[in-house]
């Protein structure tokens, strides 16, 4: 009796995928921006995402929020660093599935430095697409504090007021294609 598990590898379609994230201006307004550049692989089991292995690098020269002036100061030592540390990554260590949710559980590395990261992210759906590929969706919303990944630039204006909020809201939807 074969008892192997058949396992299936999927690849981050970047065309039909996005990372954005949104952080307060002056604590009264969101600013949003995008890494455009991103590539990752999921390693599943043949029925289903439970137990995968996921690996993501985002490209942090890569990140645009539509003003060049902002954009090169979020690449700069104040925050990603991009010339020192040109990717963030993120690592699984345990994937678990409750219906259409998906608790991921893993390492991100921002900086240089390691950090513990969990987050839900729901199950869109499976399809093939016009070409006869077989497509796999997810959405993922979450809130992190920039201060817990070494992010902490800030700047102090009108007496008590803070320039940057620490919380950042990050959103993802991921277009897995189907490779083998």
């Amino acid at each position: 009796m074969n008892t192997t598990v058949k396992q299936a590898t999927w690849a981050i379609d970047p065309t039909h995928s996005t990372i954005r994230f949104d952080a307060k201006y002056l604590l009264i307004s969101s600013v949003s921006g995008w890494f455009r550049e991103f590539e990752g692989t999921v390693v599943s089991g043949q029925d289903g995402f439970c137990n995968s292995e996921i690996n993501l690098t985002i490209y942090t020269h890569s990140l645009n929020t539509g003003n060049n002036e902002r954009d090169n100061h979020l690449r700069s030592p104040d925050f990603f660093d991009s010339k020192n540390f040109p990717t963030i990554q993120f690592r699984s260590t345990e994937v678990t599935m409750q219906e259409k949710n998906i608790r991921v559980t893993g390492r991100l590395t921002v900086k240089g430095i390691e950090h513990p990261f969990s987050f839900t992210a729901t199950f869109l759906g499976m399809c093939a697409d016009p070409m006869g590929n077989t497509k796999a969706g997810f959405e993922m919303n979450t809130v992190l504090n920039r201060k817990d990944l070494n992010i902490t630039w800030n700047q102090l204006f009108d007496r008590n007021g803070l320039l940057l909020s620490d919380e950042v809201r990050v959103h993802c939807d991921l277009q897995l294609l189907k490779l083998s």
